[in-house]
């Protein structure tokens, strides 16, 4: 193989790598329609079962509070933290770790702006999601 080649080879697999934290990080918007919506109250239900949330995406309604209940159905210990973004510098709650099965916790976030937050478990970091929220601004 060319140095030409061996570049152009290296080139595409970091730009593979970046696609893949991107699309894992939840640092990119999933297309409408993918996401489980709230109800009129800005409540959802996610769910933990097989190392895994029942959902990657979470679509709330802007200037409501965001309640979360959260219910983990496995034996394994998990819990809910839901940051500004996937950078996790700016946390906004999390509940306690609960040891399933049928165990749950209520988690309510302030009121927010339209953008994407992230949520994740902090134990296993790799069940991680978007939260969505959409709407237009309150006036101020």
């Amino acid at each position: 193989m060319t140095d030409l080649g061996r570049g152009a080879t290296a080139l595409l697999v970091v730009a593979a790598l970046v696609a893949a934290c991107t699309a894992s990080g939840g640092s990119t918007e999933p297309p409408t329609g993918v996401c489980v919506k709230t109800d009129a109250s800005n409540t959802v239900t996610l769910t933990a079962n097989n190392l895994q949330f029942s959902t990657a995406c979470i679509e709330a309604i802007v200037g409501k509070p965001i309640v979360i209940h959260f219910a983990n159905q496995e034996a394994v210990p998990h819990d809910l933290a839901v940051y500004k973004d996937n950078t996790k510098q700016q946390p906004l709650g999390k509940t306690d770790v609960i040891t399933g099965p049928n165990a749950s916790a209520t988690l309510t976030i302030p009121p927010q702006l339209p953008g994407r937050l992230y949520f994740e478990c902090t134990i296993h970091t790799s069940m991680n999601g978007s939260l969505v929220v959409r709407g237009d601004a309150p006036a101020p």
